[in-house]
């Protein structure tokens, strides 16, 4: 260790020599030729992530899901449990996907999308029903079309990678087919019910660029529906995950 200390010192107390006796020896010897002057070197260029704007479509396949939000009035046994507020999902299905947008610029983009969810399965007990008077066990097939308008923020992430969040209107084409089955008697009641209607839509997403022109992102995003097509009174959303590929136009 003492080993070590004594060579740093050396080696600092030679470099300090080195600098002192340098223009010592300019000095002394004035026909010494001038150290070359060093090259001016121009500060190095940071580099620009390389963003695209411009156009784009696409499309994929999604997996949705109904969920609603399930309170005291909407529950018989569970409640007696404390599972007073709670979501409960119903039995999802694969459908698929379309896209276009104008990504206008580096953090910003207009898209328009189209989403074909269902059939989904939607299965409650025991619930009151106001135009009978009576509890339902509920079996309901429930399937929507729905198209979006939205303004999405974008985060660029280095050059390939990107994050993405997305607000704005959903318009939805909705049917159900019902098979009510009373609670406590014999009666069977079979109906279809429709809905169209508009509501918000928001979704959050991650994308990879795996060439030039060609994106991919999986994405989650949820719309607000009519509770009444599931014969609920709650909450109740179309949720979907959406894995997609998109080709890109622009610069």
């Amino acid at each position: 260790m003492k080993t070590h200390a004594r060579m740093i010192r050396g080696l600092l107390a030679f470099g300090a020599a080195a600098l002192l006796f340098a223009p010592d020896a300019r000095a002394q010897d004035p026909s010494a030729p001038a150290p070359a002057p060093a090259p001016a070197t121009a500060p190095a260029a940071v580099p620009v992530p390389a963003v695209w704007t411009g156009f784009y479509f696409g499309g994929g396949g999604t997996y949705s899901n109904v969920s609603v939000q399930v309170g005291r009035g909407d529950c018989y046994y569970d409640c007696y449990w404390g599972d007073y507020y709670d979501y409960d999902q119903g039995d999802g299905d694969y459908g698929y996907s379309l896209h276009a947008g104008w990504r206008f610029h580096k953090y910003g983009a207009l898209e328009v999308s189209y989403l074909d969810a269902g059939p989904i399965g939607w299965d409650q007990n025991l619930v009151y029903m106001p135009e009978f008077n009576d509890f339902y066990n509920n079996r309901v097939e429930y399937s929507a079309k729905v198209t979006e308008v939205t303004l999405m923020g974008v985060l660029p992430i280095g050059e390939m990678f990107e994050a993405y969040l997305k607000f704005g209107a959903a318009f939805t084409e909705a049917e159900s087919l019902q098979r009510l089955d009373q609670s406590f008697g014999d009666e069977v009641i079979t109906r279809s019910v429709s809905d169209n209607g508009t509501d918000v839509v928001w979704g959050l997403g991650f994308g990879v660029t795996l060439a030039k022109v060609f994106h991919v992102r999986l994405g989650f995003e949820s719309v607000g529906i009519d509770e009444d097509v599931l014969n609920t009174r709650n909450n109740t959303t179309l949720d979907s995950i959406v894995l997609e590929g998109q080709f890109r136009f622009g610069r």
